[in-house]
């Protein structure tokens, strides 16, 4: 699936980082400032100050807000399940069972191919193959649960971005860890991104 969550985040950091480089700017021409009072100075300050604690908000809003609509999209609801379903599951895992340890990607493939888009299902088949056959560098089973695997690290992308998406934008803090924080929250968006693309429908 294709998204636009890179082109989305870097644009809003970009317009933040410079409306806070701005406000820095002022505030030490304020700082440096000669004719005026030390009190007007301090509340003209004070005033900048503000203006940009109020930004960190509004665009941390705005962030979490484009993290959970692409997730929305991206990953989505769950589809809904037939009422065999259930039985559909059994079916699969006796037929499993039946291949035992001889078991190979193909067979699994086209046994589990009607639960591709159920990330949760497949997760838990994924548990049963590896247990039933020990995976190997020469059947690793990646035509069966290679979106599933893409799915969990999308998932884990998302995951990460959310953790690290909590004050990201913080005119308080020009520490190095706040620089490390925007790398990581980066590096998921990155990901996100080029995930999207291995789990479509």
């Amino acid at each position: 699936m294709k998204t636009e969550i890179g082109n989305k985040v870097k644009t809003l950091v970009d317009t933040y980082q410079t409306i806070i480089k701005n406000i820095t700017a002022k505030i030490k021409e304020w700082e440096k400032d000669t004719v005026y009072s030390d009190t007007y100075k301090a509340e003209a300050v004070r005033v900048l100050q503000n203006e940009a604690i109020a930004n960190d908000k509004v665009f941390n809003e705005k962030l979490k807000q484009i993290i959970a609509e692409e997730k929305a999209t991206i990953i989505g609801e769950p589809d809904a399940k037939p009422a065999d379903y259930q039985l559909q599951v059994a079916n699969a895992l006796k037929f499993l069972e039946l291949a035992g340890n001889k078991l190979n990607d193909d067979q699994a493939y086209n046994i589990l191919k009607p639960f591709q888009n159920d990330f949760e299902t497949m997760k838990l088949f994924q548990s049963v193959v590896g247990n039933m056959v020990q995976p190997d560098m020469f059947n690793r089973f990646d035509k069966t649960f290679g979106k599933t695997n893409n799915l969990m690290m999308l998932v884990n992308s998302f995951e990460i971005a959310e953790k690290t998406v909590d004050n990201l934008f913080n005119s308080k803090d020009t520490s190095l860890n706040s620089g490390v924080k925007l790398a990581m929250f980066m590096d998921s968006v990155n990901n996100i991104e080029k995930l999207a693309d291995t789990v479509e429908a």
